[in-house]
């Protein structure tokens, strides 16, 4: 896979995880389905800027 094509594979992964959080979803659940880490889920949700 290209490198374009990672970084949209990725992408959309991040916004998965970070709505599976918004929709009140634990960590631990979000790792499970998504394969991966705690610590990465906890990175992809901490990058997302403060909801007004």
């Amino acid at each position: 896979m290209c490198n374009l094509s990672q970084g949209i594979v990725d992408d959309t992964k991040a916004e998965i995880i970070l709505n599976m959080f918004k929709k009140g979803y634990t960590l631990e659940q979000i790792a499970d389905v998504t394969e991966k880490s705690i610590s990465e889920i906890e990175k992809i949700v901490k990058k997302e800027p403060a909801m007004a």
